[in-house]
């Protein structure tokens, strides 16, 4: 079909220009230089992030299936550690298992709940569809830590999750937004994955390392390594660039912490000038587990073992922030990955937009 090939350029071009953006970037940015000294006080509440998901802002309604949408709302601060629902003391243990001797001297911590949802290709049937992508959503909540060490070059961030796969919330929400932009009505949510509801839960352990850092705050380049354990087992490696005009810190935009929605990453609340920057970067993931694609311990009605997944994914993305207000940001983000089933109709890569308003306090 005309929009599928349309679709598939897109994406290779995305991959294209993610990729020769971070080669440009390290060319012409030099030699390393000092990353600029932060504050080590973290305010009480610093700043919220409302994000959206959707594959409509990525293919202008061409198209309704795989990750279809998402939505997620983060605060940030020293309050959300403490706050109803925080998880941050689960986190904290972790991390001090994880990293017994990590050498840090600023911690941030922000919270996130939000909602993502998976369809298969053809929203109308109402019987499940064995060889493509089965319904699939989860509800979760989320605290995010990132710790910056002293020579603000080197950081860890991490994340605990914990959420319900399977509710009928999703199928709602979806039916919901149809109705709004009359569009068809998901029929098959009762074949989702976990259908009635599931608990699950994915703990994240990120290596962040600025690699460059262009002194007037033009060019940064940063690598990062992930690894996570739950209904996302995975390895992966990242670069990602930004460039343009920016003031706020390297660790506090990471996109190439995506793993379908964003991670809940603190909002940074230095602002010395108005932003506007360009950011691009690429990402190689080995995975061994995904429940969204593999279910867990319930039965669901279509299912994917291991050996018909894909366990290397790539990723690639590109997208631009841009100031609304004083203390209000816009950024979008095209998002590609290749494909993670390896065969039938399922057997395709994905394409999604997001939006995301930042405010700081």
């Amino acid at each position: 079909m005309k929009s599928h090939g349309l679709i598939h350029e897109v994406a290779l071009d995305t991959l294209k220009i993610a990729a020769a953006a971070v080669v440009l970037a390290a060319l012409l940015s030099g030699l390393p230089a000092k990353a600029a000294q932060e504050s080590t006080a973290e305010a009480d509440v610093t700043g919220v992030r409302i994000q959206l998901d959707n594959d409509f802002f990525a293919s202008g309604g061409k198209r309704d299936r795989d990750y279809t949408g998402g939505m997620a709302v983060t605060q940030s601060g020293r309050d959300v550690a403490q706050g109803w629902l925080s998880l941050d003391p689960v986190l904290e243990r972790l991390d001090a298992l994880a990293t017994p001797n990590a050498d840090d001297s600023v911690v941030r911590h922000a919270r996130q709940i939000g909602l993502m949802a998976f369809t298969p290709g053809d929203i109308l049937a109402k019987q499940p569809l064995s060889n493509d992508r089965p319904y699939a959503s989860l509800l979760f909540v989320s605290n995010g830590r990132v710790r910056v060490a002293a020579d603000n070059r080197n950081a860890w961030s991490s994340s605990v999750t914990v959420g319900v796969l399977g509710l009928s919330l999703s199928e709602r929400l979806h039916t919901a937004i149809h109705e709004l932009v009359g569009s068809d009505l998901p029929q098959g949510y009762g074949n989702q994955i976990s259908a009635g509801g599931e608990p699950t839960a994915r703990y994240t352990l990120a290596r962040h390392y600025l690699w460059i850092a262009n002194p007037s705050g033009t060019v940064d380049v940063k690598t990062t390594v992930q690894g996570s354990v739950g209904y996302l087992t995975e390895t992966s490696a990242a670069i990602s660039l930004r460039a343009g005009r920016f003031a706020s810190a390297w660790w506090s935009f990471t996109p190439e912490l995506t793993d379908y929605i964003a991670a809940p990453t603190p909002v940074e609340t230095q602002r010395a000038r108005p932003e506007l920057y360009f950011f691009s970067g690429v990402r190689l993931k080995a995975r061994a587990y995904n429940a969204f694609l593999q279910g867990q311990f319930r039965d669901s009605a279509v299912t994917y073992s291991a050996a018909e997944l894909q366990p290397i994914i790539a990723e690639a993305w590109a997208g631009v922030v841009t100031q609304l207000l004083e203390q209000t940001q816009l950024s979008y983000t095209l998002n590609y990955q290749t494909a993670e089933v390896r065969r039938g109709t399922a057997a395709r890569g994905a394409l999604w937009g997001a939006l995301q308003f930042s405010h700081t306090f």
